[in-house]
Order: C-alpha cells, then sequence, then structure tokens
C-alpha cells in the first residue's frame, strides 16, 4: 500500500530522469565531431521528485522480519507501455540496464536471495527477469488450459532468447550476462493444488510426464488461506493466524514450507557458483533445452 512513485515504475522513472541527465552533460560529439541530440524529459515526470529518492526508499519491510519486497505498480499493464514510451524519449535508455543498476546498488550482504516475480508472458517484465534470472521458477495452476499455458510460454520463451542471442550477440557486458542466456537450472511449480481432486493428480501425472524430474514434488496446495490472501494482501509468511482457524493456517503454512524446503535444496548446489564468472559446464541449460 504506497504510491506509485515507491514502486517498480517509480525505479524505472528515476533511473530515467538520471541516466538523460547524465548523457545530456556528458561531452558531447567529441569523436565524430557531431553533435549528439539532446534528451527532453517530461515534466509530468521530473516534477514527482524521483530523483531524489534513495535505493531504500523503494524497498518496503513486511511482516516476516527476513523478507523485503519492491512492490509492483498498481496497473501492472501501464509498466510495458511506459517502457516503450521511455525507449521513445531516449532511445539510449533501457529497462534491463535499468534494473541492473538499481541491483548493482544493493549491498552484498543485506540480502541473500532476490526473487523477480513477474507476469506469465513475453513482455519487458517478464524478460527482464529471465535475463537477471540464475535459477527459473516457473509456477502453473493444475488445470488443462493451464497446463497448455505453460507448455506454450515456454515454446515462446526459447524463441525469444533466441532471437535476444541472435539481436544482442557482441553488444551486452559479458560480466552482466553471456548470451546465449543460460541457467543454474529451471524447474516448474504447480500451485493451488487439491490433493483430493482426481483432474488435479492426472494433471500432476501429465506435468510430470513432461518435464520429468524438473517438476517440483511438493506443490503449493490451494487452502482457505490461499483464497483470503488477495483479500488481506498478503503472503501466508505474512497472515496472523489468528484471521482464520488454527487448522487452516498451519496446512497453508506446511504446504508452503514444503515447497520452499525443496528449493532450498535444488538451490543450495548452484550457490556457490551464483557469483562465478562462468557457469560449470555440466549444470548449464540453454534456452532451448529450457
Amino acid at each position: 500500500d504506497v504510491s506509485e512513485e515507491h514502486t517498480v515504475w517509480g525505479i524505472m522513472a528515476r533511473d530515467l530522469i538520471r541516466e538523460t541527465e547524465a548523457q545530456n552533460n556528458a561531452p558531447r560529439g567529441a569523436a565524430s565531431g557531431t553533435a549528439l541530440p539532446r534528451r527532453t524529459i517530461p515534466a509530468a515526470i521530473t516534477d514527482l521528485g524521483l530523483h531524489d529518492l534513495r535505493v531504500p526508499d523503494f524497498i518496503q519491510r513486511t511482516n516476516w522480519p527476513t523478507i523485503d519486497l519492491i512492490p509492483s505498480c498498481a496497473n501492472a499493464a501501464f509498466v510495458e507501455f511506459a517502457s516503450a514510451q521511455y525507449r521513445h524519449l531516449n532511445p539510449e535508455w533501457s529497462f534491463f540496464a535499468a534494473v541492473s543498476r538499481f541491483l548493482d546498488q544493493l549491498p552484498d550482504d543485506q540480502w541473500d536471495l532476490i526473487f523477480f516475480d513477474c507476469p506469465p508472458a513475453i513482455g519487458y517484465q517478464s524478460m527482464n527477469a529471465v535475463f537477471a534470472a540464475d535459477m527459473l521458477y516457473i509456477p502453473s495452476g493444475p488445470g488443462y488450459w493451464e497446463y497448455d499455458s505453460t507448455t506454450s510460454f515456454i515454446g515462446q520463451l526459447s524463441e525469444a532468447l533466441e532471437d535476444l542471442a541472435y539481436g544482442f550477440e557482441g553488444t551486452l557486458s559479458a560480466d552482466k550476462v553471456t548470451l546465449p542466456k543460460a541457467f543454474h537450472d529451471v524447474r516448474f511449480l504447480l500451485t493451488r493444488y487439491e490433493p483430493g481432486n482426481d483432474l488435479h493428480r492426472a494433471m500432476f501425472e501429465a506435468f510430470g510426464k513432461v518435464f520429468g524430474d524438473r517438476l517440483a514434488q511438493h506443490p503449493v496446495e490451494m487452502t482457505r488461506a490461499v483464497e483470503q490472501s488477495g483479500r488481506f494482501l498478503s503472503s501466508i509468511y505474512e497472515m496472523d493466524y489468528r484471521d482464520m482457524t488454527r487448522e487452516t493456517w498451519r496446512r497453508a503454512r506446511a504446504s508452503f514450507d514444503r515447497a520452499y524446503g525443496e528449493f532450498r535444496e535444488v538451490m543450495l548446489p548452484h550457490w556457490q557458483s551464483f557469483d562465478a564468472p562462468g557457469l560449470p559446464a555440466d549444470k548449464v541449460l540453454e534456452g532451448d533445452e529450457a
């Protein structure tokens, strides 16, 4: 519950202002002898006071002491349109680089893990998350249409990664990302799963046949607490068990804890190599294989 200036949109707009000012103040045309165009940012953006915000101003504490978050823009679709608009205002500005610059300003010892939660679509947000990620977790509901959507998403993601690798090869900083994009691990996680539902059990088996050992064995179960999370605007880990029956809260926490425990077991073997300059050959998953 924060103003949009303090969401991921504010990070984008703040970076656009700062980068454009830096470019306008840089020596112009010294090498080629031609003047570079001067970029202008509308007052509707520059007058919001974003330039004076610090990195911690975007990071919100939660009721869980070890979890902080950066809120999404209330109108998530607006971020996609804003990205295109900002590229029009300043073609040298990049959403990918904006998020990279923000992450570079975070203290290395303040957070162990950073999760990007993004829409399941091929857009600026999801592709930026893919490029920033060391590991890729793809959640899906247990219905047929969600199964079809997930498999289609993987195919489109593979094609997008291939196109980006071709289009940006040799232009990205090697210490940030190597092309083609590779992951330490890729997993699929079923959510809103009902163990007593025959259809859900059948879909879990179908996912297993397609994705094999890349399917998480502990799905997130559908409980009353999960249904209520939207109303409380809180995650399961932040909910007060007194807002529901104790057994409902216990079931939800047990399901999420099992899912997280499995994620932790998958993640830890890769931990030491996250900061390595290259990925071990036996740990790499290329975009098409993913």
